[in-house]
């Protein structure tokens, strides 16, 4: 038997396995790294028609097609340095004769799906560098080039950053063709190519440069960047990839001058770990089987495809020896061994270390066979080389902390979310910070920081995109009141809940303590109406906004709050039972104004109180209520209880 250890590594890689569940970009042209094929890198600005026609040809008979490489993008000089009477960008007419449109027809009858290029400048990075008196920049014209890319049947737009106008503000410019090529009519996946990541292009844009431009090196002796220092500045934005939003670390310079194959081998391996999207850059009408077998092998594009869309990323780094891991939809990880000394080194790769315990079935994926059980790897790899594995995890359930699932209607608390077990859906929480800041040993090796109150044991330092899990089992369908206990000195902390991934409410913000700049004992109460259907759940608390505590979430199918928190005048915490109109302030939506009835149904008036029976009871009371049976009605609400006086 096999699993899982549950030890800070594991926390930090299998959480990150599910994170991205919770927040996948709404646009799904792009929900897998595109695959597909760039002109620059191969032709640069040397481009024509019946050249590309060829390459369309060749995607096809080579098998680059049906293998998923199906977009053909075109990179600068395909247009004309003028725009045409009316405005609009239009092909240069020595080199592409029959136009846009035709190409792009042609591309399209293949099976094929076509690219261009432009800039969010005054002109194109090569107009601009060869001097050229060229208009071919979008700026300021998004809108109108925008519609002419959909009437020409543009798939994928690249958007460069050359020449921009004075003044200009690049996030700026980009915004306005992202809201162009959205409102063409055409679905265009956006490609920013800025030089470099900054946090406001997921917001706008499929993909996004995160590193400047690649040249066929391990390391650069030139003005752009080496494949090597290509992967170590992709690394540093792993966790911002996601499906529909991914970082681009530029085309391949596979099968061009001056790269050894090891080193070619090694750009296929981290482009696929790091889930980034894959644009050859050669002349694949003529490419050897060797460069084939690479582009094609089938073990490597499904780990650079797979759906859950977790850029793998870099673990250890001993002298230029470097571990990878990539979690997989299916539990399954993905790991790289990746040298970047200029001899040969052994790399050894402990599984225990990446938080897999006993013996797991490992598959090399380019030697394209099954190595057999195994719990840690040795190899030889060669200089600038690179070892690509598979780990097959045999998935182990995760548990309910107490042994069954939390009851609902009832009280969940916080600290007790499941045990996680390996493989798809079985891990049960997220934390972006392995290191234990609770004062606990409560959960201890989760990296949760779980912190001893007054209270008893609550989860704390919560940051955004955290996330944890529990089992439920719901008791019959319907709508239940969700209430809260939550504390933040921050004015931008919230949560929200879901189950079984589809969220079953919004954004719930967080009051921000009312005394001391970092007080997070000052407890207040939220609530939201939820829908539910019965039986067994999954239940996930994901964190909206950084750093906020909770202590425990109820569920309540009467709508009445059975733990009120009560506050005088001052703020301070007091007995709910002394809760009176106007004596005591009752915090977030636990105290509402509720109308009197007699047991006949006469109105004898209106009192503000905690909606739960006992306090009603001494609320009435103290407010000259003689001793007796009530009715009370919430007025904005449902909700109605019987009450006794006594």
């Amino acid at each position: 038997m096999f699993g899982l250890k549950k030890t800070l590594s594991f926390a930090a890689v299998a959480a990150a396995m599910f994170a991205v569940q919770a927040n996948a970009h709404p646009d799904s042209l792009v929900l897998t790294p595109p695959l597909g094929w760039n002109s620059w890198n191969v032709f640069h600005e040397n481009i024509n028609e019946n050249q590309i026609k060829e390459i369309a040809d060749a995607m096809v008979s080579s098998g680059l097609k049906d293998a998923g490489y199906i977009y053909l993008n075109l990179d600068d000089n395909w247009m004309h340095t003028k725009r045409d009477a009316n405005g609009d960008l239009q092909h240069h007419p020595k080199t592409f004769p029959s136009g846009m449109k035709a190409l792009a027809d042609y591309v399209h009858a293949k099976g094929l799906k076509f690219g261009l290029y432009g800039d969010r400048g005054l002109r194109t990075c090569h107009h601009y560098n060869s001097e050229w008196e060229s208009e071919n920049g979008s700026y300021m014209r998004e809108e109108q080039d925008a519609k002419k890319l959909a009437e020409w049947g543009v798939d994928y737009w690249k958007y460069d950053n050359c020449d921009p106008a004075p003044g200009s503000n690049q996030e700026a410019d980009y915004t306005r063709m992202s809201k162009a090529l959205r409102n063409s009519g055409r679905d265009i996946v956006f490609s920013i190519c800025a030089w470099g990541y900054q946090p406001w292009m997921p917001k706008i844009a499929h993909l996004w440069r995160s590193t400047f431009d690649i040249g066929p090196e391990w390391r650069s002796t030139s003005w752009y960047r080496g494949v090597y220092e290509i992967i170590d500045e992709n690394n540093k934005y792993w966790e911002v990839a996601k499906p529909g939003n991914w970082n681009d670390p530029d085309m391949l310079e596979v099968d061009n001058n001056n790269l050894t194959y090891e080193e070619q081998k090694s750009q296929m391996t981290m482009w696929s770990i790091m889930a980034a999207p894959i644009m050859i850059s050669s002349d694949v009408r003529k490419m050897s089987n060797q460069v084939k077998e690479l582009y094609l092998n089938k073990d490597m594009l499904a780990i650079n495809q797979d759906s859950l869309g977790v850029q793998g990323h870099r673990i250890s780094n001993d002298k230029g020896k470097q571990i990878w891991t990539k979690p997989l939809r299916n539990g399954d990880i993905a790991v790289a061994l990746l040298n970047d000394n200029n001899s040969t080194q052994t790399i050894e790769c402990d599984f225990s270390k990446i938080g897999v315990t006993g013996e797991v079935e490992v598959r090399d994926v380019w030697q394209k066979k099954d190595l057999g059980p195994r719990s840690s790897v040795s190899a030889e790899v060669p200089a600038h080389g690179s070892v690509y594995l598979r780990l097959v995890i045999k998935p182990v359930p995760r548990e309910p902390f107490k042994g069954k699932p939390f009851a609902i209607p009832g009280k969940i608390e916080m600290e007790d979310f499941d045990i996680p077990g390996t493989g798809a859906g079985n891990t049960s929480f997220y934390e972006k910070d392995a290191e234990d800041h609770g004062e606990t040993d409560y959960r201890k090796g989760t990296g949760v920081d779980i912190y001893k109150k007054a209270t008893g044991y609550i989860v704390g330092y919560n940051q955004e995109g955290e996330w944890l899990e529990y089992t439920v089992n719901v008791a019959e369908t319907g709508e239940y009141t969700m209430f809260a206990a939550v504390a933040s000195a921050n004015e931008t902390s919230g949560f929200k809940l879901s189950m079984d991934g589809e969220d079953i409410t919004k954004e719930i913000s967080v009051p921000k303590a009312v005394s001391g700049e970092d007080n997070y004992d000052d407890y207040n109460k939220v609530e939201a109406k939820v829908n539910l259907t019965k039986g067994e759940h999954i239940l996930r608390f994901t964190v909206t906004g950084d750093w906020m505590d909770i202590d425990y979430i109820d569920f309540t199918s009467d709508g009445v709050d059975p733990n009120p928190i009560c506050k005088d005048a001052d703020g301070n915490v007091v007995d709910c039972t002394q809760a009176i109109s106007g004596a005591v302030n009752v915090v977030a939506n636990s105290a509402r104004d509720f109308n009197v009835f007699s047991a006949t149904g006469k109105h004898l008036g209106r009192i503000n109180m905690v909606g739960s029976s006992r306090v009603a009871a001494e609320s009435m009371k103290s407010a000259g209520f003689a001793n007796g049976v009530y009715m009370v009605r919430e007025v904005k609400g449902s909700k109605t209880m019987q009450v006794q006086v006594k």
